[in-house]
């Protein structure tokens, strides 16, 4: 298998991508897809607002995010949300990535490539460790960090709390 991480852009823009949104509930697992549901105008849209969201400044809102799409053999199964800056909010709200794939294409072990895929990605800008979570219910997504030689930390409120020392 051929897997792939292609940062988004409007040049990945298709019915391929669309279809893949929109194969990924919102709410799914605690977390959002808010192109879930949205028609292929509003679509474009919402793409647009999430290549630009590498321009954000660390806010309450928002920070620096860099998506990427995981391609396996040519088709996307999932994205990759990487967080270049947090902050103390950011760390315990949902740390430096968050990770989707698609209904149809889940239990193949295409999250914990992407993590890894990911991971490499932010050693590449510079981070030497980096945070994540995952719901306490999400069995799944604490295995793909685990995987990943994510480290727990803690567990607070339902949430699990992991770091992960990518120069080892």
């Amino acid at each position: 298998m051929n897997y792939e991480l292609k940062e988004l852009s409007l040049d990945l823009l298709d019915k391929e991508l669309y279809d893949m949104y929109q194969d990924i509930p919102n709410g799914d697992n605690g977390q959002s897809n808010d192109a879930y549901g949205l028609n292929e105008i509003d679509f474009k849209e919402y793409i647009i607002n999430q290549i630009n969201r590498k321009n954000n400044k660390v806010s309450f809102e928002d920070t620096p995010t860099v998506t990427y799409i995981m391609y396996v053999d040519n088709r996307p199964v999932g994205f990759i949300c990487l967080r270049t800056e947090i902050d103390n909010n950011w760390k315990k709200w949902s740390g430096n990535f968050y990770y989707q794939v698609r209904l149809s294409e889940r239990r193949k072990g295409y999250a914990t490539k992407m993590l890894e895929l990911g991971l490499i990605k932010l050693k590449e800008i510079g981070f030497d460790v980096v945070y994540g979570q995952s719901s306490k219910g999400n069995i799944g997504s604490a295995r793909t960090i685990e995987k990943n030689n994510g480290i727990f930390i803690s567990e607070e409120e339902g949430t699990r709390y992991y770091k992960i020392n990518i120069n080892k």
